[in-house]
């Protein structure tokens, strides 16, 4: 992973980032799991809100879309099956949060599926808590340090 960038989205990656997430999500296939339209809108998203992607060797391997406006949150994050294990996910919240600190904001929520626990245990790992439910959907928050590393 010595050649992984974390990048800013442009618009032309929009077509190659709506593979990553359908690609990323499709992991979850066959688990019986109503997820949202998680790659819907990610044009308009690269258009209105921070937007990043992991890119390696001119592939993106995945990417996070950020909301930010009385809050800071993270609306999608993905990484495909062939990246995960190697600290893409972890670089692209770290740069989240490096972002969502710039923007001024303490701290950065996000929702996740209830079953979908490795989920989970990967943001518990990064230091976030469950803050509440929403049905099937666990949210979660993390403050962040200012000028601090994550």
């Amino acid at each position: 992973m010595t050649d992984l960038v974390i990048r800013p989205a442009r618009p032309e990656d929009a077509p190659a980032l709506t593979r990553a997430i359908v690609a990323a999500y499709a992991v979850h296939d066959g688990r019986g799991l109503t997820l949202p339209p998680v790659a819907d809108g990610v044009p308009e998203a690269i258009a209105g809100t921070p937007v990043f992607v992991a890119e390696e060797a001119g592939e993106i391997l995945g990417g996070i879309i950020l909301r930010m406006d009385e809050g800071a949150q993270i609306e999608n994050v993905a990484v495909t099956a062939a990246a995960m294990g190697r600290g893409v996910g972890k670089a692209l919240i770290a740069r989240a949060e490096e972002a969502a600190r710039a923007a001024g904001h303490d701290n950065l929520a996000l929702a996740t599926h209830e079953a979908l626990t490795e989920n989970l245990a990967f943001y518990a790992r990064l230091g976030w808590a469950e803050t509440g439910r929403d049905g099937q959907k666990i949210l979660m928050r993390k403050p962040l340090t200012r000028g601090a590393p994550t």
